[in-house]
């Protein structure tokens, strides 16, 4: 993918973001732009919009855990998007929902780093990733998109691979011993609509942390290494609800605690 066409892409995006609204691939840019096929061509576009943006990277969302996932993005290693900082909202937060095209509410156990985590030969193993980890995290993840839902993987990714907002919940230092397979109650305006469970991420969702641990793409400095204050959000534990109308929305995480949002 030619410097250029990253460069175009990554405008059409970034703007689309701030605009709310769908891109038009082929009305918007010139007929000549390629579009992204691999993870890398994916990061590259990724790479300028956060240079667009001015914005810091707060953590990353992780997809395509599964093997036989990964082929929908044109790849053959997990993949992840930017949670950029203008982005990120603590809990309780209130967020207006005319800021997204079709936002979809997922509940998401999140880990919060320690310390770096450098790209390496010997694959990490959970008990380091533990140790590497400070704390975790009940979140939600508010996915959206600037390119429709069956747009090429490779060209999702591309769009922060899908992230509208984050909403982080208070960080619990104490995490090893809690049941992170446990269950995970949604609520809106005080009706509980879905019941989910972190087993659902591999068993374990920590597991998801050390999959993009181990299969860290190599475009530096944007994407690796996972570094200290990074939160890594791994996946939905809920089925992902439709978010339509103003409501107040809360999270029971059991033990590890609550994230609650308001939408407008």
């Amino acid at each position: 993918m030619k410097t250029e066409d990253a460069v175009r892409l990554a405008g059409l995006l970034h703007a689309a973001r701030q605009e709310a609204r769908l891109v038009d691939l082929l009305a918007e840019l010139p007929a000549d732009t390629l579009l992204p096929t691999t993870p890398d061509e994916a990061y590259q576009v990724q790479a300028e919009i956060v240079r667009l943006s001015g914005e810091a990277i707060r953590g990353w969302k992780v997809t395509a855990l599964k093997e036989e996932d990964r082929a929908a993005y044109g790849g053959t290693r997990p993949v992840a998007g930017p949670l950029l900082s203008g982005w990120v909202f603590p809990s309780p937060a209130e967020v207006h929902l005319s800021r997204f095209v079709a936002p979809l509410l997922e509940c998401e156990f999140a880990f919060l780093l320690g310390r770096d985590l450098t790209p390496r030969e010997t694959p990490y193993t959970l008990e380091e990733i533990a140790d590497a980890v400070a704390a975790l995290i009940p979140a939600f993840e508010i996915a959206d998109g600037r390119v429709p839902p069956d747009a090429p993987g490779a060209l999702r990714l591309a769009d922060s691979m899908g992230n509208g907002a984050f909403i982080p919940g208070p960080p619990v230092t104490d995490w090893r011993a809690l049941d992170r397979a446990g269950p995970v109650r949604l609520i809106i305006d005080g009706i509980e609509i879905e019941t989910g469970s972190g087993a659902r991420i591999l068993g374990d969702p920590l597991k998801a942390v050390q999959h993009l641990a181990n299969a860290q793409p190599k475009c530096a400095p944007l994407c690796a290494p996972l570094r200290a204050g990074h939160i890594i959000t791994t996946g939905t534990a809920t089925t992902p609800v439709r978010l339509e109308r103003a409501g107040r929305v809360e999270a029971d995480f059991g033990a590890a605690g609550r994230v609650g949002l308001l939408t407008l």
